[in-house]
């Protein structure tokens, strides 16, 4: 007897973003006042415009309902087709109730009651896909689910720190996933992970914590994230390691890969992962989109598939992988398979 797939397979992707475009001279000239030259810095990451939110009616919440709606739009179906929702973010607007718990009632998601927040950082889409697509292969009862991401670091970068407060934007990205049985296997297939905690004070927001947070005495400028500068340089050798385990275990040549949507923060992260692989036309197969939306966290590699579905054509049987991180550090690489 000829055996089913149970596969999980990205049927939508939806982005949002704040209608307010910020470009480069305007974080030139402000660390300038600062006697600080940053424009070697972001030619590096290769940044040139970003959207940031300049209103007190839009956070990570509001944004992620506007991608939720965009990407169920493009799936072609209903909100009460979804059986689960995940949202993913390290600016959640809530700490109670869930995020995910609001938008399934501002959707109107009724039948939606898997519903929970994650928080992984940067990494954290592409976990709560993994997670997401396990848990849909083993349940009888989730045939589609809402995967989405809210990022709205304006709030939290400090105005003096080159590695976000010019480097990141805010926006919102979701993925609905279809579980079904085929033929052929495909879909979200496998991942790998690497944690290196040795770098677990590097990143940190609140700088001062949540308790003293909750303090008069406490500056806004403690209340904000901390960056401290640590090193970037296993980010590239370790999204290789996996993508080369990947084509062990799976059996494929790295030629089957087509799409690689990573980590948005630096295009630099591309170059060097590209000629870790010895890829010689990266700028065909590895999207980058940091230049349009700049780094925009956990929802960036998803902003760079999103663009990559809507501009070009998807080869049925490509390959593709989504490798970002999170701060302290935690990576993650996945798998998939058009």
């Amino acid at each position: 007897m000829f055996m089913k797939y149970k596969n999980v397979n990205i049927v939508g992707t939806g982005i949002y973003h704040p209608s307010n475009k910020v470009d480069n001279d305007y974080y030139i000239e402000h660390f300038k006042n600062l006697g600080k030259d940053i424009a070697p810095f972001l030619d590096n990451l290769g940044r040139k415009e970003r959207y940031i939110v300049n209103n007190t009616t839009e956070n990570a919440l509001t944004m992620a309902i506007e991608a939720s709606k965009n990407a169920l739009k493009i799936a072609g179906i209903s909100a009460d087709k979804l059986d689960a929702i995940v949202f993913s973010s390290d600016t959640p607007e809530y700490l109670c109730p869930s995020n995910a718990l609001i938008i399934n009632h501002e959707l109107q998601a009724s039948n939606a009651h898997t519903v929970y927040d994650l928080n992984s950082n940067c990494v954290g889409m592409v976990v709560a896909l993994d997670q997401m697509s396990r848990f849909m292969k083993t349940s009888k009862n989730i045939k589609y689910a809402l995967v989405v991401g809210g990022i709205l670091v304006s709030s939290i970068a400090r105005d003096d720190c080159k590695y976000t407060y010019p480097a990141s934007g805010d926006g919102a990205a979701a993925v609905i996933l279809k579980c079904t049985e085929e033929d052929t296997q495909r879909g979200i297939l496998d991942s790998k992970y690497c944690t290196r905690s040795e770098y677990y004070n590097t990143i940190v927001s609140p700088c001062c914590g949540l308790t003293k947070a909750r303090l008069n005495t406490t500056s806004e400028y403690d209340k904000k994230q901390q960056w401290t500068p640590f090193p970037l340089n296993f980010f590239a050798p370790e999204w290789s390691k996996a993508i080369d385990e990947f084509m062990c275990e799976y059996d494929f040549s790295l030629d089957e890969i087509q799409y690689f949507f990573l980590s948005q923060y630096s295009k630099q992260f591309l170059i060097e992962t590209a000629r870790i692989l010895n890829i010689d036309n990266y700028e065909e197969k590895f999207a980058y989109i940091g230049d349009k939306y700049a780094y925009t966290g956990t929802t960036s590699p998803i902003f760079a598939l999103h663009e990559t579905l809507q501009n070009k054509p998807i080869t049925p049987g490509a390959k593709a992988v989504f490798c970002s991180v999170g701060a302290g550090v935690a990576m993650c690489s996945l798998l998939y398979k058009f």
